[in-house]
């Protein structure tokens, strides 16, 4: 019965979405707000509780990334410095039990080089928010919080605990196999410190500069590097460590969990399991359900909050630059092509 309720839910959904047009945003975002009107707005200072999933949806199928209906609802802080622009606008319009479209070119986010191999020109990535409730105090954040803890631990099925037994294991034995000391982050991802760094310890309000290469743990197989030029994308990578799932700078969770064992000039491996990874849905053919992952990794720079919301403005100010250059060069190439004694 909750399945067939949750199922007209969706379905009105959809159907509001359908009829009303997007709007369009910074960096070739657009996003639409279906709402009653009636909920109260999201103030600068409050905290907002939001249910949330991605989807990448290309070559004629769609694949979800992420669904925090699997795992917890997140609880927000309402800040214009922590928050990208582009997202505080779109939120700043919402209220309490409105739900957000967002969607995006896959061609506009492949432009700045830090996008999984899987991506393809051409796609969309769509992320679906919905604003559960918001609330004022830090109190009453923490509380819903602490709520939210209870109902994820409570939503654990014994086929997720197998899982994380199954990991845990592979893990464990493969560490023992290739005899490689490594100590456990907080969430459960090993961690082998190769140079732990020096300075600030790593916080959520943090920003990493970060060089990587993925592997999948029981192969060996490559699938993701910005070392290797192969991948096209020989950039540092910036990890925002409190970014919500889904906005710039978010990885995995075995990510913001490893990384924060390291400081500024830090090197290690790090062992995550598929729970703190891409978990049974795995991602875009490269990583397989269930698949736990090694990444190499290098911190070269942490800065603060404040510092990589100027440099996410000017990325994405410098990738608008690009995206104008090529459309006018493409008609200017057009026109070229339709002047008279042109064939």
């Amino acid at each position: 019965m909750k399945h067939f309720f949750y199922l007209l839910a969706v379905t009105a959904l959809l159907f509001a979405s359908c009829t009303k047009p997007f709007k369009k945003a910074e960096g070739g975002m657009q996003y639409k707000i279906i709402s009653d009107g009636k909920g109260n707005t999201i103030k600068n200072g409050n905290f907002f509780e939001i249910q949330f999933d991605q989807i990448y949806s290309g070559a004629g199928k769609d694949s979800v990334l992420f669904d925090s209906r699997t795992v917890s609802n997140q609880i927000v802080t309402m800040d214009s410095v922590g928050i990208p622009p582009v997202y505080y606008k779109i939120f700043s319009e919402a209220r309490k039990g409105d739900s957000i479209i967002v969607k995006q070119m896959t061609d506009s986010l492949m432009k700045s080089g830090n996008t999984p191999p899987f991506m393809k020109k051409g796609a969309f990535i769509v992320a679906h928010y919905k604003i559960i409730n918001v609330f004022t105090t830090k109190e009453a954040a923490d509380s819903a919080y602490q709520v939210q803890m209870v109902a994820a631990k409570t939503k654990d099925s014994l086929k997720a605990l197998e899982q994380i037994k199954k990991d845990e294991k592979l893990i464990i034995d493969y560490l023992a196999k290739n005899k490689i000391q490594a100590v456990k982050a907080p969430q459960g991802t090993y961690v082998e410190i190769i140079n732990p760094g020096t300075g600030d310890a790593v916080d959520t309000t943090k920003t990493l500069k970060v060089f990587y290469t993925g592997k999948t743990l029981v192969e060996g197989k490559v699938f993701d590097s910005n070392v290797d030029t192969a991948f096209g994308h020989a950039e540092v990578f910036p990890v925002n460590m409190g970014a919500l799932p889904g906005m710039p700078g978010s990885v995995i969770k075995g990510w913001t969990d490893g990384l924060s064992l390291l400081k500024k000039g830090g090197k290690a491996r790090l062992y995550i399991p598929s729970v703190l990874a891409y978990g049974s849905q795995g991602a875009g053919g490269q990583i397989k359900p269930d698949e736990c992952l090694l990444f190499d990794v290098e911190v070269v720079d942490v800065i603060g909050s404040a510092q990589a919301t100027v440099e996410a403005a000017a990325q994405m100010k410098k990738q608008q630059a690009e995206q104008k250059k090529a459309m006018e060069e493409m008609q200017k190439a057009q026109s070229s092509q339709a002047a008279p004694g042109n064939k």
